[in-house]
């Protein structure tokens, strides 16, 4: 199993040094007017640049309730972004469950079924890991992926395999992440196919060997994650696996529609027996 350590991430929306200029006011009924540039959890100092540029240290228990809550807020979003504090690992992608089904036909009579081709199937999927060190719990976190695989199909117009790029887009919301928490999820998975063609090495004699199969096999994935404050702060973390995946993957938004995915529901257990000819099926016996 590979783990990918996240180093590489690109940032979307939130300031991560400074915030917007805005009025903070005491609980007495002073205002400050400026940036807030840093903000302390552990001794409760907040600094705030002013328009002039001057530098305003306050204590955030002596903040109005909204204004206490954005400077939290802007804090969470902050430390969520630097991944010294909310770290992020991935695996994969992994293997979870192979089988294989082979399709008969089945003449009437005597005749023994005869294979007309074999599936081979490979279930794939991603693993991710949160490691919350930001001191806050961390509200409305979403999670958006794309998985990307390449399928091989059969163009029979033109008789020849057709590779085609498959994108799995997928979305994940989360409540909370408690401070301090350790959380493993694993991704939604995509099935790559391993596809005998049929009739092949009678009508399409060229295809001999290992040529007669249709191929599949991972790419890659997008991540982005999420977090959106009570205050309506936010930022988005992107991570590409591989970290050199090519930026002509192009990220596909999950939808209710898109989502939903049939092979989720497939049947798994292997199936690769002969079945019986149809005359002891239909209750034939020697006399």
């Amino acid at each position: 199993m590979r783990r990918f350590p996240v180093f590489m991430v690109l940032f979307f929306g939130a300031a991560l040094c400074a915030g917007a200029v805005r009025d903070f006011r005491t609980r007495d009924g002073k205002v400050v007017r400026g940036e807030l540039f840093a903000y302390n959890p552990r001794t409760d100092k907040l600094t705030i640049v002013t328009e002039k540029k001057k530098t305003v240290q306050l204590k955030g228990n002596d903040l109005a309730d909204e204004d206490y809550i954005h400077v939290r807020d802007w804090d969470s979003v902050r430390l969520f972004s630097q991944n010294t504090h909310f770290r992020m690992y991935f695996s994969g992608p992994d293997s979870l469950n192979k089988w294989s089904r082979i399709l008969w036909r089945r003449p009437p009579g005597k005749v023994d079924a005869q294979q007309t081709y074999r599936i081979d199937h490979n279930r794939m999927g991603y693993g991710i890991k949160f490691d919350n060190q930001t001191g806050y719990d961390l509200e409305n976190l979403e999670i958006k992926y794309n998985i990307f695989y390449l399928q091989e199909r059969m163009d029979y117009w033109k008789e020849e395999k057709v590779p085609e790029i498959v994108v799995r887009p997928c979305r994940l919301r989360m409540a909370v992440v408690p401070a301090g928490k350790n959380q493993k999820i694993a991704t939604r998975t995509v099935v790559l196919r391993r596809k005998e063609i049929a009739a092949a090495g009678t009508k399409l004699r060229y295809l001999e060997g290992d040529g007669r199969f249709l191929k599949s096999q991972m790419i890659g994935a997008i991540f982005r994650i999420s977090i959106r404050t009570r205050s309506g702060q936010a930022a988005v973390r992107e991570i590409r696996l591989p970290k050199e995946l090519s930026e002509h993957y192009v990220w596909v938004e999950p939808t209710a529609e898109n989502s939903v995915w049939p092979d989720d529901d497939l049947d798994e257990r292997e199936a690769v027996a002969r079945p019986p000819t149809l005359w002891v099926e239909q209750g034939g016996q020697e006399d």
